[in-house]
């Protein structure tokens, strides 16, 4: 028989669960109409449609299924964001603090099969973006996680509908993430734990004329990893020239790897960016640049790379960069009959040093080893300090056994000159600043000759070869000695032109020193 006590107990927790099961039926039920309110009473510019919430009020739990939401334009009601999603998701709603403490608190926060399509107006800053994110947000928000699954993410330009990003496998997390409104600086408002990214198949619009393609991409708060990178240019070579209205390099670069190591980015507490990375890694990165010469010159002035890095408009320190097996070829077309002229750099390895505007007085160095023309050995170490205002530099190179022909179809379209001979081995160390430099240079070569050709690019000028061979000294071992020396103590820059225009010149009044001078060393 059963006990008066445990019939009371029994009665006692019969009536609780017939009080509390409505309760929690009209509880959940009143917080899945009230999300929905919500949900329709956005903004007017925003429409969310969806077809079942499902609440709980004893788990925290909400699921809101095939959410479909659309944002129009606040003045032309276009519409700009349309995305449909699987489910949205959030666990464990923190009651407590939503009710005393003005704080939202879930521990999850999962946005699954999100398929969303915006258009990007370029006349709105992104400073009015965030503005306006963080200006409807007026509690704190704190979720354990957030994830983003299976995303496939097409962000389109505003008036033109081309593509500016595609990520058709988006899938993201990130932990501890807090949103306070409040905080006194842009660092504080925004802060998380860690964040890990992956995606494929990326495609970015970088500007007007050139793409970013990634097939792989695993990102988070401390390393990144790029597979299949590619830089390309949109147009052809052809189409490129007929639109553009100043000179302008064409692109096709790939890397087969990009890693940066030991990742530290965000805003500081000056709330500016900051982008830092103890090692960056590029494996086999292959690139050709072509420019049109017959395109109207670009006749701005081009910076020094110190001078470019100290003007960078955030804080930037790559502390070591290793390139592997890489290759570059220069493409310049200055005739419009005649095939561009090339330059090859092949089984490049390069090590450098203190890249960006962060490392006070140290140096940037940057140590090359390759093949030039694809059988010559090339040595080049470069140094110079981002903060020194006056842009002092140092380029030394020691390129080895050279046959002057191979460049003969660089110098004959682009220069009206062809060489022959055999350069042996050569050094050189300029030293300058952005407007002035000096060149030391020795060579050792045999049977060195210079044709100069008529403008046509094909007939040799005989008149003009042979005067200048006249002091073209055509062994360097004449008088007994291995090398010959070369120096200019002023050779001015072009500010109009790259740096490489600038060491080019340096080497022209270099060798023409030491062929058609003394040959002697400087003391």
């Amino acid at each position: 028989m059963t006990k008066p006590k445990h019939k009371k107990a029994i009665i006692v927790i019969a009536i609780i669960i017939i009080v509390t099961v409505p309760l929690s039926f009209l509880a959940n039920s009143f917080i899945e109409q009230k999300i929905g309110e919500e949900l329709q009473n956005v903004s007017e510019s925003t429409k969310i449609e969806y077809t079942t919430i499902n609440a709980n009020i004893w788990t925290g739990h909400v699921e809101v299924e095939s959410p479909t939401i659309l944002v129009s334009g606040e003045t032309t009601n276009k519409t700009i964001l349309d995305a449909k999603l699987k489910s949205i998701e959030i666990n464990d709603v923190g009651y407590w603090d939503l009710l005393f403490n003005d704080k939202i608190t879930i521990e999850s926060l999962v946005i699954d099969e999100l398929v969303a399509k915006y258009k990007h107006n370029s006349v709105v800053k992104n400073e009015d973006y965030q503005s306006s994110f963080l200006d409807k947000i007026k509690q704190v928000i704190h979720a354990e996680k957030i994830a983003i699954t299976k995303a496939d993410v097409l962000i389109t330009n505003y008036e033109s509908d081309s593509i500016i990003l595609s990520i058709p496998n988006f899938n993201f997390e990130v932990l501890d993430l807090q949103i306070d409104p409040k905080a006194s600086t842009a660092n504080k408002k925004i802060t998380y734990n860690n964040f890990e990214l992956k995606a494929e198949n990326l495609k970015w619009a970088t500007n007007t004329y050139d793409d970013i393609l990634v097939d792989d991409i695993h990102f988070t708060n401390n390393s990144a990893m790029l597979k299949g990178f590619k830089l390309k240019t949109k147009y052809s070579k052809s189409e490129y020239s007929s639109i553009l209205n100043k000179e302008r390099d064409h692109f096709n670069l790939s890397i087969a790897a990009l890693r940066f190591d030991h990742l530290d980015f965000g805003i500081d507490n000056a709330e500016k960016f900051y982008f830092n990375s103890k090692k960056v890694y590029l494996k086999s990165p292959d690139a050709e640049i072509y420019r049109d010469k017959l395109v109207t010159d670009d006749v701005s002035r081009k910076l020094l790379y110190g001078t470019a890095l100290r003007a960078l408009n955030f804080n930037l320190g790559l502390k070591s960069i290793e390139i592997e097996d890489g290759a570059i070829s220069y493409l310049e077309k200055v005739k419009t009959d005649e095939q561009a002229g090339r330059l090859d750099f092949s089984e490049m390895n390069a090590k450098i040093s203190n890249l960006g505007n962060t490392f006070g007085d140290q140096e940037t160095t940057i140590a090359i080893q390759t093949k030039f023309m694809k059988n010559s050995s090339l040595k080049v170490d470069w140094n110079f300090k981002v903060s020194d205002t006056t842009d002092q530099f140092m380029f030394k190179a020691n390129l080895g056994s050279f046959n002057a022909t191979q460049l003969a179809q660089f110098t004959k379209p682009n220069l009206n000159v062809d060489l022959n001979g055999e350069l042996n081995q050569t050094y050189f160390t300029i030293s300058g600043n952005p407007y002035t430099s000096r060149i030391d240079l020795k060579i050792k070569y045999d049977d060195f000759e210079v044709l100069i050709l008529k403008k046509d690019g094909r007939e040799k000028n005989n008149f003009l070869s042979t005067l200048v061979n006249l002091f073209v000294s055509k062994d360097s071992d004449e008088d007994k000695r291995d090398f010959r020396y070369g120096q200019s103590d002023q050779v001015d820059r072009d500010v109009t032109k790259s740096v490489f225009n600038f060491v080019w010149l340096n080497i022209r009044d270099g060798l023409l020193s030491a062929m058609a001078g003394n040959g002697e060393k400087e003391n």
